[in-house]
């Protein structure tokens, strides 16, 4: 008899706690107390407030996130290191036990369990309260991190990580509101930086970065999967910088892009080309538009299919049931010999440019993409049926 997994009592982690309530509500104390003591903030310390934010979140979204926990492309050390000081910035934990955690989360998404934050649990178990709480007594799970062990940048990370995070979040912004007063003989506070780039964009990049775990399994549209709860939501991918459009990642989690579209807002996706085109990263990982977009389509037969029988209240395994699925797995093996299609022939254009060699390949796509076509008609007038009588006649 299997013995069924339970979930480990947790406890309360203190310092996550006093953490995440206090500095909230010191940013809603010390913001107001500023402007009315020494009046709007300068344009300077709303610059750093503005780098600040750009760069811990892009150093959580491009380094621990996309670089790291997901290796969609390889980046040189002077980039592998800016993301791990920024990252220890934005202090969501070190790299590795950041990393770990979303790796634990993508394989086991959605389970109660095993998924550290899963939303099934609730909004707010999903948002912050997973960070509140030690699921494990002792040192961390890193057994799914062995790889990211073996950078040097990463272990140095991990071993002065506090120091990093006291460093970058206080020792940083006071320094650079007291340099800003000595050069320019102002006589305003020296920690405005501090109270913006230090204290206000500390609560809203968490924040921010909670809301992907959250909302963006509770809010947004689904085109390309609905096996879990994530979605793709183009609000949150403004304040994410391009993290929103998260039913497109836990579909295909190894592209470098979360948004595929030239419209859709990813500036994590902009830089990490940018800093390709000086040799800073390379063996960026995309999905083919081939791919991406048979798994739309089978995706929206799915949806179809599914939607018709709990309309009709069709049995599994009667004579419609089975007429159906034949339907839709015939159709399914012609998306597969398209896909195979449009990869011979992006295997083959590598090799030569010739149009009259390439004819064969582009005439076999053709005659497929016909057949889709009937064979996708077909299906829709299936799941358009008012009834069963129809669906018999059809």
């Amino acid at each position: 008899m299997i013995e069924e997994k339970s979930e480990p009592k947790p406890t309360q982690d203190w310092l996550n706690t006093i953490v995440l309530f206090s500095t909230p509500l010191l940013a809603i104390i010390f913001v107001p107390y500023h402007l009315l003591t020494y009046g709007a903030f300068t344009g300077f310390e709303w610059a750093c407030f503005a780098f600040f934010m750009f760069a811990t979140g892009t150093g959580i979204t491009g380094g621990y996130h996309r670089l790291w926990s997901h290796k969609a492309y390889d980046a040189s050390a002077i980039v592998r290191l800016w993301y791990a000081y920024w990252g220890a910035c934005a202090t969501q934990n070190s790299i590795l036990k950041w990393s770990s955690d979303h790796r634990r989360h993508h394989r086991y998404v959605d389970d109660k369990i095993q998924d550290p934050y899963s939303a099934k649990k609730g909004f707010w178990f999903s948002h912050m309260g997973w960070i509140l709480k030690k699921a494990y007594k002792g040192p961390a799970d890193l057994s799914n991190v062995k790889d990211l062990q073996k950078d040097k940048i990463i272990m140095w990370q991990a071993k002065h990580y506090l120091a990093l995070v006291l460093f970058s979040n206080v020792a940083v912004p006071i320094g650079l509101g007291w340099g800003y007063n000595m050069i320019t003989g102002s006589n305003g506070s020296i920690y405005g930086v501090l109270i913006l780039a230090g204290l206000l964009r500390f609560v809203l990049n968490h924040h921010f970065t909670f809301f992907i775990n959250s909302a963006c399994h509770v809010f947004g549209s689904q085109p390309y999967s609905n096996k879990d709860t994530s979605r793709d939501n183009f609000l949150l991918a403004l304040v994410t910088y391009g993290e929103g459009y998260h039913n497109y990642h836990h579909t295909f989690q190894a592209d470098y892009r979360n948004g595929i579209c030239w419209y859709h807002f990813d500036p994590t996706k902009w830089v990490t080309k940018a800093l390709s085109w000086f040799g800073l990263t390379s063996n960026l990982k995309t999905i083919p538009d081939s791919q991406i977009e048979k798994q739309k389509i089978m995706h929206g037969i799915n949806l179809g299919k599914e939607n018709l029988y709990e309309r009709l209240n069709i049995p599994t395994g009667n004579e419609i049931y089975q007429k159906i699925e034949n339907a839709c797995s015939d159709f399914s093996q012609t998306m597969n010999e398209w896909l195979e299609a449009h990869n011979k022939f992006a295997r083959f254009c590598r090799k030569t440019h010739s149009d009259a060699e390439k004819a064969p390949y582009q005439e076999r796509i053709e005659a497929l993409q016909l057949s889709i076509e009937k064979q996708k008609q077909q299906l829709y007038e299936f799941f358009q049926a008012s009834n069963i009588k129809a669906l018999k006649m059809s």
